[in-house]
C-alpha cells in the first residue's frame, strides 16, 4: 500500500529567519514541496484543495494515484478516506 501524506509546513530560512508557507508531499516513492503561500489554512480540506492548485509534476503523479486508485491520504496527523475527499479532485478537472 503506497501512503501519502500532505504536510502543511512553515519553512524558515537560515540565517535571516525569514518564514514562507506552503506543504510538503510525500509517498513511498518520492516527494515534493511547495512555498509560496501566503500563510498555512485551518481546516485540512482547504490546504489540500490548493495542494492540488499548487502542484507540480511529482504531487501530480501521487494526486493521480490517489485518483485511479480511490485511496486516501493523511493530512498533518489526520487521515481522510478517497470518500471523504474525493469531491475536491472533481472540483479541480
Amino acid at each position: 500500500m503506497n501512503r501519502i501524506t500532505l504536510q502543511p509546513t512553515i519553512f524558515i530560512n537560515h540565517p535571516d529567519g525569514s518564514r514562507a508557507y506552503g506543504y510538503r508531499l510525500y509517498d513511498d516513492y518520492g516527494q515534493t514541496y511547495y512555498n509560496s503561500w501566503e500563510s498555512i489554512p485551518n481546516d485540512d480540506l482547504e490546504i489540500l484543495s490548493l495542494a492540488l492548485e499548487d502542484c507540480d509534476f511529482v504531487a501530480a503523479a501521487m494526486f493521480g494515484h490517489m485518483i485511479e486508485h480511490g485511496c486516501g491520504l493523511s493530512i498533518g496527523d489526520t487521515r481522510y478516506d478517497w470518500d471523504d475527499i474525493k469531491h475536491l479532485f472533481h472540483d479541480h478537472d
